[in-house]
This record gives C-alpha cells, sequence and structure tokens, in this order.
C-alpha cells in the first residue's frame, strides 16, 4: 500500500474552501505549482472561514487586551463578535507566568515556546529546551507561523516552536510550581479536562498553529484545546548522510521531533490550565493525520497521548525511506551551492531562510511527497502502517474518517481553466494509474457524470476513501498490550462528512464537501454558533454534535460515551445517535462509519464498496 498517492492538507489546494454554500475557484496549470497570488487567495479565504480574527502571524490577537495587565475580571477592549476581553489570572507554566486573555467563555494562550527556536547551529537538530523566561509573559500574542511560501510567509521566522491553548474559563486549574520541563505526569489522574491537541495540515510544507479558532471548540467540550506549531518543508524534514552522522541516525525527523517535545510540554503544563495530562487525544487533518499516525508509531511518543483522531490523513499514505530522503537531501544541497561533503552542514546553515523555503516545493496529489518525515530514523523506524499491522504501535482507541468528495478540490490540477475530456481523464488515468488503468476505466465508465467529476472520484477513492478504511481495518484488529500479553481488542470509530448543498469548488464537479470541508465545523468562533455565515439551523446542530463526538471520543475513548460526572456539551446533555464501531471483518450490510452531514447523523453501511475498496486494495 505503500505506493498510494498522498496529500498534505488544507493549505496546499483546499484553500477554496471558503463560506459553505458560496463558490471559490481554485486555477492552476496542469501538474504545476499553485500561483502565487491564487495561493494566497485560496488561503485567505480558508482562513477566513475557520478563525477570522486570527491572522498569520504575531502579534495580539484582534480585540485582545494587550498584555493581559489588572486584575482578573477588568473589562478590556471589545473582541471579535462583541465579546468582552478580560484581564486573566497568571498561569505558572515550566517555562515561567504567562497571562493571556479571556474572551467570553473561554481564556486563550498564546505564542507559548516549547522548545528553543532552531536558528544557526539548532538548525536541522533536534528540539532544544526553550529558555525559560522572567516575569510575566504576554500570552495575547501569537507566534510566528513557522517558514514557508504563500500568504503566511511575510510573518513567518525560523523562532517558531509554539503552542497556543484555550480553555474554558471556568475551568479549576492547578495551581503552584509546575513539574519541571520535560518531567513526566501520572497517567489517568481524573483531574481536570481532557486534552486535544491539534496538529495542522498544510502538505507538510505549509500552515500554522493560527489557522484554527479552538474557542468554541473548548467551551463546547469542555476541554483544553492545544495546537501546534512544527517545523515545516526542508527545515523539517531535510535528510543528509552528514545529518546522520551528527545525529546518531536521526535526520528527517526534526518536524515530528517538535511534536513530540510539544507532547511532553502539554504533559508538564496541562494541569495549569484545568487539564488531565493522563487524558489526552492527538488530532490532525491531511498532514497533520499522517503526522499523528507517525506519532502512533513513534517509540519516542509512547505513553503521551491516548487517544488518536485521523482526519482525511491513513496510515497508507507514501512516506520517504531514508535512502530516498538523502538522495533529495544531496539534490537540494547541490540547489543551494553546497557541494563540499565536509562543509555541507555548515554551509546549509548559514544560507538565507528564504533560500531554504524556496527550494522546498511539494509535489501533486498524485505523486509521492517530497518532504515528509523520514521512515528509518530514530524517532520513526518503521512505516506506520507497518507498525499498526505489526501491533508495535500505541495501542490507543482511534476516530479517523474522511470527507465523501475530498477529490474535487485536487482537479484543478488538471487541465485548469478549460474543460477535461474523457479523452483527457483516461490519458491522466493511464500516465498515474499504469498498472491498473483499465479498471479503473472500467469501474468509472463515461457518461453518469462528466470527466472531472470521474477523475475526483477517483482521487476520493484511490488516495483516502480506501486507504483509510484499510487503516480502520488495522485499528480495530486485536492487539497485544506491551509487556503482558494480554491480548485486547482494537477500537476503531470511522465518519463520513458531507454537506450536499455546497456550491462546487471547481467547475464539472457535483456539489458537495470537499477536502478539508469539516474544519468549519469543528473549529468555530466561541462568539457564534455557525461554522459559516448564512449557516442553517441543521448546520449549527451538525457543528455542535461534531464537537460532542470529539470531545466524548477524546475523555473516554468511544464518541457514545460521555465522561462520568461532567458537564456541558460533551457530557451527555444533548442525546446523539449510536456511532458503530468499524467491523472487524467488512461487509455490505453491518454498520461501518457514521455519516456527519446537516440534518443527518445515522449509521451507514457499505463504505468500501461505495468507493470500489476491491479494486484499490
Amino acid at each position: 500500500m505503500r505506493d498510494l498517492a498522498w496529500f498534505g492538507g488544507a493549505r496546499e489546494a483546499v484553500r477554496m474552501v471558503g463560506t459553505a454554500g458560496g463558490r471559490a475557484v481554485g486555477r492552476r496549470g496542469p501538474r504545476a505549482r499553485m500561483p502565487g497570488a491564487l495561493l494566497a487567495f485560496l488561503t485567505v479565504v480558508l482562513l477566513v472561514a475557520l478563525c477570522p480574527a486570527c491572522g498569520g502571524g504575531a502579534g495580539g490577537r484582534p480585540g485582545a487586551s494587550g498584555a493581559g495587565t489588572g486584575a482578573a475580571g477588568g473589562v478590556g477592549a471589545a473582541g471579535p463578535g462583541g465579546v468582552t476581553a478580560t484581564a486573566v489570572p497568571v498561569v505558572a507554566t515550566t517555562g515561567g507566568e504567562v497571562r493571556g486573555v479571556a474572551e467570553g467563555p473561554v481564556l486563550s494562550f498564546y505564542g507559548l515556546p516549547y522548545a528553543a527556536p532552531p536558528v544557526g547551529a539548532l538548525r536541522w537538530r533536534a528540539p532544544a529546551p526553550a529558555a525559560p523566561w522572567s516575569g510575566v509573559r504576554d500570552g495575547s500574542a501569537r507566534g510566528h507561523p513557522c517558514p514557508q511560501e504563500g500568504p503566511l510567509a511575510a510573518g513567518a521566522s525560523e523562532d517558531c516552536l509554539f503552542v497556543n491553548v484555550t480553555m474554558p474559563a471556568d475551568a479549576p486549574r492547578a495551581t503552584g510550581t509546575p513539574p519541571a520541563a520535560g518531567g513526566g505526569g501520572t497517567g489517568g489522574s481524573g483531574a481536570g479536562l481532557p486534552v486535544l491537541v491539534w496538529i495542522h495540515g498544510g502538505g507538510f510544507v505549509t500552515g500554522s498553529a493560527n489557522d484554527v479558532d479552538m474557542s468554541a471548540f473548548a467551551a463546547g467540550g469542555p476541554a483544553v484545546l492545544v495546537g501546534v506549531n512544527y517545523r515545516l518543508g526542508a527545515l523539517g524534514q531535510l535528510a543528509l548522510p552528514a545529518l546522520n552522522t551528527e545525529s546518531g541516525g536521526d535526520a528527517g525527523s526534526y518536524s515530528l521531533a517538535d511534536i513530540i517535545a510539544a507532547l511532553r510540554w502539554v504533559r508538564a503544563n496541562a494541569a495549569a490550565f484545568g487539564g488531565d495530562q493522563g487524558n489526552v487525544a492527538i488530532f490532525g487533518e491531511s498532514a497533520g493525520s499522517v503526522n499523528v499516525c507517525g506519532l502512533l508509531a513513534a517509540p519516542s511518543a509512547r505513553g503521551l497521548f491516548q487517544r488518536a483522531v485521523m482526519q482525511s490523513g491513513p496510515c497508507q499514505w507514501s512516506l520517504p525511506t531514508m535512502a530516498t530522503a538523502e538522495g533529495t537531501g544531496q539534490q537540494f544541497a547541490a540547489r543551494m551551492g553546497c557541494t563540499d561533503p565536509a562543509g555541507v552542514l555548515d554551509c546549509l546553515r548559514a544560507r538565507p531562510v528564504e533560500q531554504i523555503v524556496a527550494g522546498s516545493g511539494q509535489a501533486d496529489i498524485l505523486t509521492a511527497p517530497t518532504w515528509a518525515p523520514v521512515v528509518g530514523s530514530r524517532t520513526l523506524p518503521r512505516f506506520p502502517v507497518d507498525a499498526v499491522a505489526a501491533g508495535s504501535a500505541a495501542g490507543v482507541p482511534v476516530l479517523l474518517g474522511t470527507v465523501r468528495d475530498e477529490g474535487r478540490a485536487f482537479t484543478s490540477s488538471y487541465d485548469s481553466g478549460g474543460e477535461l475530456t474523457a479523452e483527457r481523464f483516461a490519458q491522466i488515468v493511464r500516465a498515474e494509474i499504469p498498472d491498473r488503468a483499465d479498471a479503473v476505466l472500467a469501474a468509472y465508465p463515461p457518461g453518469a457524470v462528466p470527466a472531472r467529476e470521474r477523475l475526483a472520484q477517483v482521487i476520493t477513492d484511490r488516495v483516502f476513501a480506501c486507504p483509510t478504511a484499510h487503516s480502520a481495518d488495522l485499528f480495530s484488529q486485536p492487539r497485544g498490550q506491551p509487556g503482558s500479553g494480554a491480548v485486547v481488542p482494537g477500537r476503531a470509530f470511522m465518519y463520513e462528512f458531507d454537506v450536499p448543498g455546497l456550491g462546487p469548488v471547481t467547475d464539472s464537479v457535483a456539489t458537495g464537501a470537499t477536502h478539508a470541508g469539516e474544519l468549519p465545523y469543528l473549529f468555530r468562533s466561541a462568539a457564534s454558533d455557525a461554522p459559516h455565515a448564512g449557516a442553517t439551523a441543521s448546520e449549527r446542530a451538525l457543528s455542535a454534535a461534531m464537537v460532542d463526538y470529539w470531545t466524548r471520543f477524546a475523555a473516554t475513548g468511544d464518541p457514545n460515551t460521555p465522561p462520568a460526572e461532567a458537564v456541558g456539551v460533551g457530557s451527555g446533555e444533548r442525546v446523539l445517535p449510536g456511532w458503530p464501531p468499524w467491523p472487524g471483518e467488512r461487509n455490505s450490510t453491518v454498520p461501518d462509519r457514521l455519516a456527519l452531514e446537516p440534518g443527518v447523523l445515522l449509521a451507514r453501511s457499505g463504505y468500501a464498496v461505495a468507493h470500489h475498496c476491491d479494486l484499490w486494495g
């Protein structure tokens, strides 16, 4: 399954998600990089949809009360949506004290460093401990996105290893001095809210923890939400023989090691923000979901989380081997003008970050990624899918799923600006999938839908739906408990998201949601119950239900089970339809996933049949 194509997330081609019911258009030439101006426009569309007040770079949150001076409860400036911002209590973290910003029902703390800036001699090294600070840190100022191309480039900096934390304003918090940085918390303490750690997507080359508004999720859960920034592109995933020598065989793992360092920070600091350090769920979308699977397989991440959520990014996506990554790295070094093996690292570390970023471009949807976590390092010794299949991955419950028609967003990469003909569709299939082209053309015949919609169906099924079903197969299998010899049943819960009335993302495709379409329904502002402007009552209800299900799963490992003695949306105050577990053996009649649609929360069967998984394996 490792020959499957890949894609990385809500920031590489799906910036056209935009406002539900509206229509945004993505255009780029066949198999070419999206033009910069269009890339910027589409990214802004998604940022506005997900987080109208977030902004891309460092700086105070719009409407926040600045540095948060004054006594708790003091009134500050009006925040987004008319929510009043107030000063908040000081929180003691392992790095020092921080004061964030209060906005309505939540407290937020932005730009908290979990590792030292990876600059100079620390570029392409494992994350180093963050330096503590004196006094009270301003937690209303957002950190910098990591270096990347696109609209976030202007505010980006290598000083970007931070987390954002959002918690319910009324959550009890631990007081006093937290454990030393890197110290362990005890698992399953039962004290505090579930903690959900968000890992953003973006094709491993773009994105930021600032991209989403976590306030409604934190308030509605209730839960503690943590967003993680991590290194991108070549800065996060470069492998070279010299780097392997220097690191003892851990080249290409910097981005995944960053996230693991952030999880250690969460374990040490969760209680200070009202969270339970022994009840942590990791969740990500697209490239972020692939990182989640990498964390499941990474030995050094073991014990740092108890649940995992994978959205539109299965374990089967292709990742480079160390040999492949070293070859890519040597070609990259040559492009940077660093050809002397004895001085290659000094040469590369002296290069301007803009030059490094310019050489970190990514491939398209039907091509394996240039930059991604490298398999064969100490951090990621095995392909994640192999680790899961062998039972050596972290044995935690997994919630995973897809958008019903993920592929529609990506068809604009082919023959954009014009009609995609049946002949061109056949040409693409024969070029990209030569080993089974005849079977594909027979399974997706002409006549029923336009050729571009047929291509969208192929991309959906081959890249997303069927690999996700196979991941669910693996997660639902019985597994051994390390050190005990006991065998326990696997736990996997599958969803399929859609908004059938959503305007078509590009010409000649049907209406409905596409890749990243679920994100506005999880990440809406606490100032509104709507995932987008003009949302219907059923869309608002879907958003609330999704937050409820995700929170229940984070708290208990089962989206059907609310946490005991909890209050709030995730507590069972609302009765929701039962979510069936993924069956151990697939068939066409046993319910296998929950359909998440406006006005529809329904257990359905036949996922594999609907997506031609007999063809894709």
